[in-house]
C-alpha cells in the first residue's frame, strides 16, 4: 500500500489549499493531489439577477492579488453579450491596466519564492536586502499605473462598460513613461538576480514536468475567439482526484480541453508565442520573471500608441437578450475566461474559469515522479490563486453526496 503524505495548509500561496501525496517508500510521488480548502462565498451566485455593471465590480474582490484581471475579463464578458465594442484608445487603457497587475504580482511571488532558493536564509544580508527593495519598487511603480489609470489602485472603478470612464492626460502619460523606464531597468536587474538563484539552485532541471498542451490566447491580454467552447468542460472534484474522500474535501472544479488537463500561465504563453522550450518548475520560474520585461515594453508601446484626447468609452444603448459574451484577460497565472448572459441589462448566468481552476489537475500530474519534499517548490511554480478558483458541491451533515451540482 502505499504511503500517504498530507501537507495542509500548502504555505506562500495565496488562499488554502492542501497536498495529498501518494509515494512509495523512496518518498517519490506515484499520485499527486493538488486542491483548495478555500470557503466558499458564491460571487457567481449572487450577480444572477444583478444589474450588468455590477459585475465588473463586484469580481474584483474575488482576489486582493488580482482584481483588475477580473474587472478586465467580466466586462468583456458582459460587453460580448450585449454587442458593444470600446472604441480603440479605451482598449489600450483596459491592456494597460490589466498589465500592471501582471507587473504588480510577478515581482511579489519572486518575494515569496525567496526561501525555495536559499534568498534570505545564510544569504548576504545586502544583497537580500537590495532585492526585497528591487521587487517593491516595482511594484509600487504598476500599483501607480493602475491608480492613474483605472482611478483607484486596487478595484479600478473606471474599468466600465463601454470602455473606460476616463482618458488620461498628456502630463500623466509622460509621467508614466518615465516610471514605466525606471521599471524596465529594474526588471532587467531582477531577472538577472533571479536566473542566478536559479542557476544556482540544486532543483533537478526536469523537476515537476508532465505532458499536457498549454493554453494561452494572447501574450499581454486576452483573445476570445481563442476559446475553445467546443472541446472545454468542467469536472467535480469528487470526479476527478484519486479518491472520493480527496475530492469531497476539495472546494474547486477542474477545467479540462479535449477532456485533457492544459497548463496556463507565463510559461504557456512563452511556448504559445515565443517559441520557449524550457519545461517544468524551472520553466515556469524563467519564463515568469522575463515576462515583466515583455510586460514593461508593451506597456510602453500602448502609452506612444495612446491619443489622450481620443474616446475611451461608447455610449451603452442595447441592454441583451440572453446572448452568451465571453472575456479573456491574461492574468498573471493565466487565462482568466469569463462567461456572462445579459437579459434586459441583468445578469442571468456567469461562469469564472480562472487560471489556477486550469492548473489543478496540472500541478497534481507535475508532482509525480519527484521527491514528495518538492511538492511545494512545484506548487508555487504555478503561483497558484487559490480563493479565484473554490466552488462547491451540495453535501448533507454525513458528507454524502446529495447532488453533483455547479452553484453559479
Amino acid at each position: 500500500m502505499a504511503n500517504v503524505v498530507e501537507m495542509a495548509p500548502v504555505t506562500r500561496v495565496e488562499g488554502h489549499s492542501k497536498l495529498v501525496l501518494e509515494t512509495n517508500d523512496d518518498g517519490i510521488v506515484e499520485k499527486g493531489n493538488y486542491f483548495s480548502i478555500t470557503p466558499v462565498r458564491n460571487f457567481e451566485k449572487f450577480l444572477i439577477g444583478k444589474p450588468m455593471e455590477f459585475a465588473p465590480l463586484a469580481t474584483s474582490r474575488i482576489c486582493g492579488i488580482c482584481p483588475i484581471t477580473h474587472s478586465c475579463a467580466s466586462v468583456e464578458a458582459v460587453e460580448d453579450s450585449i454587442g458593444v465594442e470600446p472604441p480603440k484608445d479605451g482598449m489600450l487603457l483596459r491592456e494597460l491596466a490589466g498589465i500592471a497587475n501582471r507587473m504588480h504580482s510577478h515581482p511579489l511571488h519572486s518575494i515569496l519564492i525567496f526561501p525555495d532558493f536559499g534568498c534570505g536564509v545564510g544569504f548576504d544580508k545586502n544583497v537580500y536586502t537590495e532585492a526585497m527593495k528591487r521587487c517593491q519598487g516595482m511594484r509600487k511603480i504598476a500599483q501607480n499605473i493602475i491608480d492613474v489609470v483605472g482611478g483607484e489602485g486596487l478595484h479600478a472603478p473606471d474599468i466600465v462598460i463601454g470602455g473606460m470612464r476616463h482618458n488620461i492626460s498628456d502630463l500623466a502619460k509622460n509621467k508614466l513613461m518615465s516610471n514605466l523606464r525606471t521599471y524596465e531597468a529594474l526588471a532587467q536587474e531582477h531577472t538577472d538576480f533571479m536566473l542566478g538563484l536559479f542557476k544556482d539552485s540544486d532543483y533537478p532541471a526536469d523537476m515537476g514536468t508532465h505532458d499536457y498542451n498549454v493554453f494561452a490566447t494572447h501574450l499581454t491580454h486576452g483573445d476570445r475567439t481563442a476559446f475553445p467552447m467546443d472541446t472545454f468542460s468542467q469536472e467535480l472534484p469528487n470526479n476527478y482526484y484519486s479518491s472520493l474522500e480527496v475530492g469531497l474535501e476539495a472546494n474547486n472544479e477542474i477545467c479540462l480541453i479535449a477532456g485533457e488537463p492544459v497548463e496556463v500561465g507565463p510559461r504557456a504563453r512563452a511556448v504559445k508565442f515565443k517559441g520557449f522550450t524550457q519545461r517544468g518548475a524551472m520553466g515556469i520560474q524563467v519564463a515568469r520573471v522575463r515576462e515583466n520585461q515583455t510586460s514593461v515594453h508593451r506597456a510602453e508601446n500602448i502609452l506612444d500608441e495612446l491619443n489622450t484626447s481620443g474616446p475611451t468609452n461608447v455610449r451603452v444603448s442595447g441592454l441583451g437578450d440572453g446572448k452568451l459574451g465571453i472575456g479573456i484577460n491574461e492574468a498573471a497565472r493565466g487565462a482568466n475566461v469569463h462567461m456572462a448572459r445579459v437579459n434586459e441589462g441583468r445578469i442571468r448566468y456567469y461562469n469564472c474559469l480562472v487560471p489556477t481552476m486550469w492548473n489543478y489537475p496540472t500541478i497534481s500530474t507535475a508532482l509525480e515522479g519527484d521527491p514528495y519534499k518538492y511538492a511545494e517548490v512545484i506548487v508555487r511554480a504555478y503561483d497558484p490563486c487559490n480563493s479565484c478558483a473554490t466552488h462547491m458541491i451540495v453535501l448533507d451533515p454525513e458528507k454524502q453526496v446529495i447532488e453533483n451540482k455547479l452553484i453559479y
